[in-house]
């Protein structure tokens, strides 16, 4: 066994197997979706930096005893050194990032093996020019430096530490999540037992079988939130879907109904030609309504304006006292389907309705260099938004909020004062909705 301490090519060709299962994991990870998250950014240049450690320590192994590849040799021994200072570190940061997509947590603990490590990583720097830390004699052998046991000291507490960290956090991680990242620091450690017999490939091995186990955590973890994203997909769809249901059904309630039909009873017998036009507008009305039930995307404001025009006929025949104006300086944006038309009902119905004649509402439509607005004032009688209302009041606004949100990422204020009128204002952000 202790010949193997002896045996360049097994030792070569074992490190650059190692090297070669990380770039594979490497390529993996460059090209998941999840590569902007934190955790996922610290681990792919962990294994960046692993590759280098790997390949520098495989150097070692393949120019030693070669007077004439000392440069080389030095090169191999500092990318070894201080690459496997920067992985330390590097995990350190791939287990907070990770931790802290669970947890409240600081980076204190990350930055402050960051800072050991980078002293080593400058003191393997240094020793290209003095052998501080290693060196090689004139037959190219490798040999220790004098100051070789900071490394030794930096490795153990940096790996006890991180040890520490992940079963302190295991309630967070999980049983699965424990195992595996105490693997980067325990693994190593068995690997230990062989360095009377074999140093130090069976660390460098030990570490890509943790990398490994890590990137298999890390990639179940992912799928796990995907599955766990589409579901909360699915759901916000249905709920959009009963929204839009919602939303119709509270808008066309019944005594908008009754009076209308009401009203065209009574136009069948004295106006009949004004009874046709508003069985007609009527017909319009109900049909855009219950056309919209089955439209899940966005539409552009002038399709909005239809339903709000048959509504508005409508209501013209009933109020004729009744003023409506419609300023549309922009219209050519998606908003979601009847997001327009139930505020102007709702003008209709909780602020003129309450005057003793007339009143007006103005719907207008601007855009601004950020955003596309959509508003419908009236001065009807206005209420004190300071009092609350009755969880099944305003239903319909409260649809209108969450399908805007979720839909173009806009937003509905209503703003008013008793006696004053009121004022609903959509806004949709451009960059969204484009």
């Amino acid at each position: 066994m202790g010949e193997l301490n002896y045996m360049m090519e097994p030792n070569v060709c074992l490190l650059l197997f190692a090297a070669a299962v990380t770039l594979f994991l490497l390529i993996g990870a460059v090209a998941s979706r999840a590569r902007s998250r934190a955790f996922m950014r610290f681990f792919i240049a962990l294994l960046a930096t692993t590759i280098l450690m790997l390949v520098g320590e495989a150097g070692i192994w393949y120019f030693g005893r070669q007077p004439d590849r000392i440069p080389l040799l030095k090169l191999g021994a500092f990318l070894s050194l201080s690459c496997g200072a920067a992985v330390n570190a590097l995990f350190a940061y791939c287990l907070i990032g990770f931790l802290r997509e669970r947890e409240r947590l600081s980076w204190v603990c990350a930055h402050i093996v960051a800072a050991i490590c980078g002293a080593v990583i400058l003191l393997a720097a240094v020793s290209l020019l003095n052998g501080m830390l290693f060196g090689f004699d004139a037959a190219g052998n490798y040999h220790d430096g004098p100051w070789y046991w900071i490394v030794e000291m930096v490795d153990l507490g940096t790996l006890l530490l991180e040890v520490g960290m992940v079963i302190y956090y295991w309630r967070v991680l999980g049983c699965r999540g424990t195992l595996s990242l105490l693997s980067f620091s325990v693994l190593p450690l068995l690997a230990m037992l062989a360095m009377p017999d074999w140093y130090p490939t069976p660390l460098y091995m030990a570490t890509t079988l943790s990398i490994i186990l890590i990137y298999i955590l890390f990639h179940s973890e992912l799928s796990l939130q995907l599955a766990k994203k589409e579901r909360l997909l699915r759901e916000n769809e249905r709920q959009l879907a009963e929204s839009r249901i919602a939303t119709m059904l509270s808008q066309i309630q019944p005594h908008f109904i009754y009076n209308t039909l009401g009203t065209i009873e009574y136009l069948c017998k004295h106006q009949p030609q004004t009874a046709a036009r508003l069985v007609h507008d009527f017909s319009l009305y109900l049909r855009g309504n219950f056309s919209e039930l089955d439209n899940p995307n966005p539409i552009l404001l002038s399709r909005e304006m239809e339903h709000v025009r048959h509504y508005i006929d409508i209501e013209k025949v009933r109020f004729r006292d009744m003023e409506i104006r419609l300023e549309l300086h922009s219209s050519d944006f998606l908003l979601p389907a009847l997001s327009v038309q139930p505020l102007v009902e709702n003008a209709v119905k909780h602020g003129l309705m309450g005057l003793a004649s007339g009143g007006t509402i103005t719907v207008s439509s601007y855009e601004t260099d950020e955003q596309y607005c959509v508003s419908v004032v009236d001065d009807g009688i206005g209420f004190d938004t300071a009092v609350p209302v009755e969880a099944d009041k305003h239903v319909g606004i409260r649809n209108i909020r969450g399908r805007l949100q979720a839909l173009c990422g806009g937003t509905l204020t209503v703003t008013s004062s008793p006696g004053k009128g009121t004022k609903a204002l959509i806004t949709i952000p451009k960059e969204v909705e484009g």
